[in-house]
């Protein structure tokens, strides 16, 4: 049975919703899934069934949840878009889709580059140091992303000082440091997540997973930013619009393969 605090002047319904909403995160109900009835729901929060069918419309207002008549409840299947043509910024697709961005902050760091990142960054041997900022990025409290950000510190000696929990980045660098990005170079790759990336994100390890870095230009030309991010396969959806004859793609640059997932879960 689920635990409720009844002394602490958060409504049960309120908590309820919690409680289903990390269910939902963490994959025990998937997406088209339907949820237990509300009996179980009663004896497994120890709750009446008005404070599940207030917790249950909540989460269908918030469309994570829809039901079909004579059936019952099922965790909705929409994902997130993301438009690869854009420019984007997490906080600010979020907003325009209708979600709640916020962060979880894991990192916030001062330390010399690896050879590695060094070179992406195109760093000046007199300074190799990086501001190193880590971070779950979550849309309506439910964890989509990990981005592990780089940026040199010649560039933002001070960055450290802000807090990006609720902060755009992005809108630091222009506002702070005038720093106007121009571009963006991405890759993407699939693979699994691992246990403490699932552990990290609230959900089943081995799930599906998008593999990004992204490489961020300012309108000078220099590089400003290294990301590197992993996002739930289950939650995320990329497109992007091909233009016939005005956009060309080189084979080269797409490496496709399909493995047998069905013993991924």
């Amino acid at each position: 049975m689920a635990i409720l605090q009844e002394n602490t002047g958060i409504p049960l319904y309120v908590q309820v919703v919690a409680g289903l909403r990390a269910k939902i995160s963490a994959g025990d109900y998937l997406p088209g899934e339907k949820i237990p009835p509300e009996s179980q729901l009663c004896l497994e929060f120890g709750v009446s069934r008005i404070t599940i069918r207030r917790a249950v419309k909540t989460l269908v207002d918030e469309r994570l949840l829809y039901t079909k008549q004579g059936k019952g409840t099922f965790v909705n299947a929409v994902k997130i878009g993301r438009r690869l043509q854009k420019l984007y910024s997490f906080s600010e697709d979020m907003l325009e889709l209708g979600f709640e961005p916020s962060s979880r902050i894991l990192e916030q760091t001062l330390g010399e580059a690896d050879e590695e990142t060094a070179a992406l960054l195109d760093l000046p041997q007199s300074d190799r140091l990086v501001n190193r900022i880590s971070r779950v990025r979550l849309a309506n409290k439910i964890p989509i992303l990990i981005e592990r950000t780089f940026i040199p510190h010649y560039l933002c000696p001070d960055l450290l000082e802000q807090s990006f929990d609720h902060k755009s980045m992005y809108h630091t660098l222009s506002e702070r440091y005038r720093l106007e990005l121009d571009r963006a170079e991405e890759t993407y790759e699939v693979r699994l997540l691992t246990d403490s990336e699932a552990k990290e994100l609230g959900c089943k390890r081995l799930l599906p997973a998008f593999s990004i870095q992204r490489l961020a230009f300012h309108k000078g030309g220099g590089v400003v930013e290294l990301t590197r991010s992993v996002g739930r396969g289950d939650l995320l959806r990329f497109s992007v619009q091909l233009i016939t004859h005005e956009m060309r793609f080189s084979r080269d640059l797409f490496n496709i393969s399909v493995k047998d997932q069905s013993n991924s879960h």
